[in-house]
């Protein structure tokens, strides 16, 4: 009995705080995830999640980064990951979307949508990203964070937000922390 009221109330706590961050993800600034302060709209992609054959199998990726700039009502991206062991660069441009944070890429191979999830803008941010390719939309879900400090809370909220998009703790990767694809960027 004291058992299912502790976890009724953890429930409702979650409930709670998923509703109170969804209220902040309503009031999305694009500018606090921009280039701003001392981070320059670097952000670093510590760990990704997803069900796709080719990244659950892949071997140990290496950090990835985005530099987020904003350009009027669109985002810039210069972004650098870790693809079967080779670094990719790509430059991008982002549109608004239909909600806020919301932002599609458009792309000859489809584009991708990206959804920030969850963050706090001055530490982490989780962005769903739905890749279209042949009409069939997959997803890869990452958590990006401004230092390449651990930070448990952070990577706490990402699994969270992985398995409630029907992930599982398996599925989630944090990525070793070799600069060899960060550092295209400089």
């Amino acid at each position: 009995m004291r058992g299912n009221l502790l976890a009724a109330l953890l429930g409702l706590l979650v409930v709670l705080a998923a509703g109170k961050e969804d209220l902040g993800l309503q009031n999305f600034s694009l500018t606090q995830v921009a280039a701003s302060g001392a981070h320059h709209g670097m952000w670093y992609e510590i760990a990704l999640a997803s069900n796709l054959e080719h990244q659950s199998s892949s071997p140990q990726r290496k950090v990835g980064a985005v530099i987020v700039e904003q350009d009027g009502p669109h985002l810039s991206l210069t972004s650098v990951s870790d693809h079967m062991n080779l670094c990719m660069k790509e430059k991008n441009q982002a549109v608004k979307g239909d909600a806020p944070g919301k932002f599609k890429i458009p792309l000859e191979s489809g584009g991708k949508e990206v959804i920030v999830v969850a963050t706090d803008y001055k530490t982490y941010a989780i962005m769903n990203i739905i890749l279209n390719r042949g009409g069939k939309p997959s997803s890869v879900l990452k958590l990006y964070s401004r230092t390449l400090e651990h930070n448990e809370k952070a990577t706490e909220k990402f699994v969270e937000k992985a398995v409630e998009q029907g992930l599982s703790v398996s599925n989630v990767q944090l990525l070793t922390k070799d600069l060899t694809c960060v550092n295209l960027l400089s």
